[in-house]
């Protein structure tokens, strides 16, 4: 990496710090965790798409391609789209219920459609799978500045969690927002108009994958069909529990604003995974001797970027780990405050109070994903399997909005059971435990509340708008 391209990385990343600081250093408790409900069309759009793109979307996805072909890429792209669309039809729905009860987080669902019990239960299981996602954006961003620095691994990954924790802290999701808009134009301008044309060249055109094993283009070589399948259903059952959509679906300033801007992002989103396997492919034209997969796409870089060029991809993918960490960090962080502090520990906590308790448990949730960060160094397996254990939440929340028979302890105990069956399973099958936890999970839920009659303090309206508060 030339001077030139070491100014431009440290300027980009230190404005985007001052910025993001700056602005965080202006809101209330309110900005800090939903922009005071007040966010715009396009300020939606940029951060889920900002969010959404993340190591899993880009680096994982061609370091897979590099590896095995398109099968990962596939299903993400299958998967997201499908997912990003339910969420659009999902959005008037999650943004009455936020509006209407001041809701912040998915825990304040479970806590007010069933009792104390889910909502600590599905919260503590949220803040687990964030902070092993937040572990996998620190591992990424390592990765990147590993191949340019040489410095050992231990060292970068410091440099990266604590810049990145702090300014999380400071900044909120507010300041994600905005600096959100910046990410997406620098990260589309490089990848698709700089990033893929000249690896083309540099390969001899889209002619040139004509040329690769016929198996890079099995779509279930990756994980098999289970895999395959799993990645489509939890297409439309992730959006139930992916606690970043639902946040930025709280924030918008309307539910015709949330839903716009999810089914315009489903598009752009389908695209970067689309891009990310092109150009994992071409990477393993370009590069078929690689040591390490994860590198994939920043030796390709490396390799067909000119100075300055060069600096501006690496920039543009620092925005992508700082978006994507910041906005993982933000959920866990959340969930702690409003879940934990809020709800448990000082339900009548002032507004700084609850602001300063976001901060510090932003820095708390950055410091443990640090350590898994530093523990566990495979990216893949970081990234693809978090998320897929919060499938256990989709039975209460699906019941919670849609069926007045749900009960809460059908609730709290389809999630024990369907973690107790992923906990059991995962040693032998660490890629497909999840689904059958899931079916049990959907199983006991149904079963246990025809069995079970409601408690006192359920939120039956949440269902269908009619109902009340059993008192």
């Amino acid at each position: 990496m030339t001077k030139l391209d070491f100014i431009i990385v440290v300027c980009y990343v230190v404005g985007l710090l001052i910025f993001g600081m700056w602005t965080g250093m202006r809101e209330t408790a309110e900005d800090f965790l939903v922009v005071s409900r007040r966010a715009s069309f396009l300020l939606v759009l940029a951060s889920i798409v900002s969010s959404w793109v993340g190591v899993g979307t880009t680096v994982v996805t061609a370091a897979s391609a590099y590896d095995k072909g398109i099968s990962l890429g596939l299903t993400g792209a299958t998967g997201g789209l499908v997912g990003i669309l339910v969420a659009g039809l999902m959005a008037p729905r999650i943004k009455r219920f936020g509006d209407r009860f001041q809701a912040h987080t998915i825990g304040d669902f479970f806590g007010l459609r069933y009792g104390a019990a889910s909502r600590y239960l599905s919260t503590a299981l949220i803040i687990v799978v964030y902070v092993l996602l937040c572990a996998a954006q620190f591992v990424g961003m390592t990765r990147l500045l590993e191949v340019w620095t040489g410095a050992p691994f231990r060292y970068i990954v410091l440099f990266a969690a604590v810049t990145t924790i702090i300014y999380t802290a400071f900044a909120g999701i507010k300041s994600d927002f905005y600096t959100d808009g910046i990410h997406f134009s620098v990260t589309t301008t490089v990848l698709f108009f700089i990033l893929l044309p000249r690896s083309l060249h540099a390969a001899g055109g889209f002619a040139s994958l004509a040329a690769l094993p016929s198996s890079v283009w099995d779509p279930f070589a990756y994980g098999g069909v289970s895999f395959f399948v799993a990645g489509l259903a939890f297409g439309v059952a992730g959006v139930f529990v992916t606690m970043e959509i639902w946040q930025r679906i709280f924030a918008a300033t309307s539910s015709s604003v949330a839903r716009r801007a999810l089914i315009s992002a489903g598009a752009i989103i389908l695209g970067f995974y689309s891009l990310s396997t092109v150009l994992g492919l071409l990477a393993r034209i370009l590069i078929p001797s690689l040591p390490v997969r994860d590198h994939a796409l920043f030796a390709l870089m490396g390799k067909v970027l000119p100075t300055g060029f060069l600096g501006l991809g690496l920039a543009a993918f620092l925005a992508i780990f700082i978006s994507t960490v910041n906005t993982m960090m933000m959920v866990a962080s959340a969930s702690v405050t409003k879940d934990l502090y809020v709800s448990w520990w000082r339900p009548a906590a002032t507004g700084s109070e609850i602001l300063r308790a976001g901060r510090v448990s932003t820095l708390f949730v950055g410091a443990i994903a640090y350590v898994l960060a530093v523990w566990i160094h495979d990216l893949v397996v970081l990234s693809v399997n978090s998320l897929f254990v919060l499938l256990v939440l989709v039975p209460g929340i699906i019941g919670g909005f849609f069926w007045r028979r749900s009960t809460a302890r059908a609730a709290v105990l389809s999630i024990v059971l369907g973690l107790s069956v992923v906990a059991a399973l995962t040693p032998r099958f660490p890629n497909e435990a999840f689904a059958p936890g899931f079916v049990v999970s959907a199983i006991v839920f149904v079963a246990t509340s025809l069995l079970t009659s409601h408690d006192v303090g359920e939120r039956l309206d949440i269902a269908d708008d009619k109902g009340g508060s059993l008192s």
